[in-house]
């Protein structure tokens, strides 16, 4: 995968790094509903993927079941709903990811981007009713099937602090999904260990093809 060039990040930073969050452990900066689980549901309950799908920026709730562990990584089991399908991935998470923001508040450059601290994976038929949720919400055709490959992005570690997937704490970032049919796909998200939370939020709507490209199976 390419390297994201020093010009995207300053644009990145220059668009508002509250969107996606600075704060590791002591909480997210995300806009309100976008830190409660899904379809407001309280931890542990599976609730709607979205619940708002005319908003101009659609979030994504889903459910964070922990399915084991190696020495350096936990992958977990992401489940959500979609109307009455299942849907959902395999997320496999590294137990420590450098912070991305100095304690000045300035970005990292240099530690901020990683590649492979976080990989999506298929786990079959949901991943499948994902792909097809992803394009009734966006209006977009898609193949109807999640890809058999790891899906490894490009990803900002928006955190003032380590992530340590040892201690409970809300741990913000950025995603660059590579695709098919242009630039990466963009996706602010926040991984909750306390809450069992994974959510993403849109850039922007520019991003729905390339975000479909970047999971289904063409």
């Amino acid at each position: 995968m390419k390297k994201t060039s020093t010009l995207i990040l300053l644009s990145f930073a220059l668009l508002g790094w509250s969107s996606c969050g600075n704060n590791s452990n002591s909480g997210s900066d995300q806009d309100e509903d976008s830190t409660q689980t899904a379809s407001g549901s309280s931890a542990g309950v599976i609730g709607q993927m979205n619940n708002n799908a005319d908003a101009e920026k659609l979030n994504f709730y889903f459910h964070l079941n922990e399915v084991d562990q190696t020495d350096s990584t936990v992958r977990f089991q992401a489940v959500s709903l979609f109307q009455s399908d299942t849907v959902g991935f395999e997320v496999e998470v590294a137990k420590q990811i450098p912070a991305g923001i100095g304690s000045d508040g300035a970005p990292d450059e240099a530690n901020g981007f990683t590649e492979g601290h976080i990989r999506f994976h298929s786990s079959g038929e949901h991943s499948d009713n994902f792909v097809k949720s992803l394009g009734t919400l966006f209006k977009i055709q898609t193949s109807g099937k999640m890809t058999q490959d790891t899906i490894t992005p490009l990803v900002f570690s928006s955190n003032k602090e380590e992530v340590n997937l040892a201690e409970n704490g809300t741990y913000s970032f950025k995603y660059f999904f590579e695709n098919n049919v242009g630039a990466e796909a963009e996706l602010f998200g926040v991984i909750d260990t306390y809450r069992r939370v994974l959510e993403w939020t849109e850039k922007d709507s520019t991003h729905r093809e390339a975000i479909i490209s970047a999971f289904q199976a063409e």
